[in-house]
């Protein structure tokens, strides 16, 4: 025979079924809840982390977080990221959310959530590295390297199927550069010899 659970024994059942860090703690900073994933997080059991305070169970953690908690104490909601060292020597990248429990305008202490974002945190570094890799091979793709055959005469440039290409064309095709052409002050003057050179073309 089964007998029906109350929502407070099914909201434990769900809090203790979650992998986030979930707990409650008063204004004088002492644990008055605490669900199942503080057991592998700290290797503490929830009724280990009952009565015990932040501080004891942070360590050399609790003073960079006491600006959240004394802020969350002060009735303003926190959210803020943080590694945090397993007993195992593991290291989780971690979202902790302090969100005050206020009642008639007076802060009575704060929830804990505490979510394990490492695998984003990995997935956002792999995927940087990707990033990283193609640019560099696209960079690595479009940057001209070793001997180039060009013609003597006309200037040409020969490709590795051995046709013959205006310089300009080949260039464009293998880099980022782009031309736009003019007269240099040689050229100008055996072209054109009537006109007078200005003093100040390059």
């Amino acid at each position: 025979m089964m007998f029906p659970l109350s929502p407070s024994e099914i909201a434990l059942s769900v809090v203790n079924h979650i992998s986030a860090m979930v707990a409650y703690w008063d204004r004088n900073q002492i644990c008055v809840f605490s669900n199942d994933a503080y057991r592998e997080w700290f290797g503490k059991s929830p009724e280990q982390m009952v009565g015990m305070s932040i501080r004891e169970l942070l360590g050399p953690l609790y003073e960079k977080n006491l600006p959240y908690v004394l802020a969350a104490l002060s009735g303003e909601k926190q959210v803020f990221e943080r590694q945090i060292v397993l007993p195992t020597g593991e290291i989780r990248e971690t979202i902790t959310t302090y969100t005050p429990d206020i009642a008639n305008g007076v802060v009575r202490g704060f929830s804990v959530h505490v979510a394990d974002v490492t695998i984003l945190r990995e997935r956002e570094m792999a995927l940087k590295r990707a990033i990283e890799e193609r640019d560099a091979a696209l960079a690595e793709v479009r940057t001209l390297r070793g001997l180039i055959s060009i013609c003597s005469g006309c200037k040409r440039i020969r490709d590795a199927q051995g046709e013959w290409h205006p310089i300009e064309e080949y260039v464009s095709a293998h880099t980022d550069a782009r031309f736009s052409h003019c007269f240099c002050r040689a050229c100008l003057a055996k072209l054109y010899p009537d006109i007078e050179v200005p003093e100040n073309l390059a």
